[in-house]
């Protein structure tokens, strides 16, 4: 499981990732989260705002739970994410973790993944539209 807490783990994991559509994606929301807050007053840093995790293959649901440190349904199924979205190559999905807002952004590969992990993002999922896909 990568666990991204830091810009420098975010830039050490897109240099070696090999799928270039993820690592991008990545590299956007970052972008995006980081210049978000149009406050003079504080800038907010990643570890402030967000984590990123991505599974390797065979990971389960359990290990991601374990990681995020909290479900990702209810008991009675209702979803605790924000969104899925699906991608090219993988699903993305937010989840957040207080009320400050900070949480994770869980990107899962498309490609030997675990069956119960893709089936959960192919249910949930959204198709990203057009032209907003990197």
């Amino acid at each position: 499981m990568h666990i991204l807490c830091r810009p420098h783990e975010v830039s050490a994991f897109i240099e070696a990732y090999p799928d270039p559509a993820l690592t991008t994606l990545i590299q956007q929301r970052l972008s995006d989260l980081l210049q978000a807050d149009d406050s003079p007053m504080e800038q907010l840093t990643m570890e402030e705002l967000v984590f990123f995790v991505v599974p390797e293959p065979g990971e389960t649901i359990p290990q991601l739970v374990e990681a995020l440190g909290t479900d990702l349904q209810t008991v009675d199924g209702c979803p605790l994410w924000e969104f899925i979205e699906e991608h090219t190559t993988c699903y993305e999905f937010v989840i957040v973790l207080d009320d400050s807002g900070f949480g994770a952004e869980v990107f899962i590969p498309k490609t030997g993944m675990d069956a119960d992990l893709l089936a959960l993002c192919q249910l949930h999922a959204a198709p990203v539209k057009e032209g907003i896909d990197p």
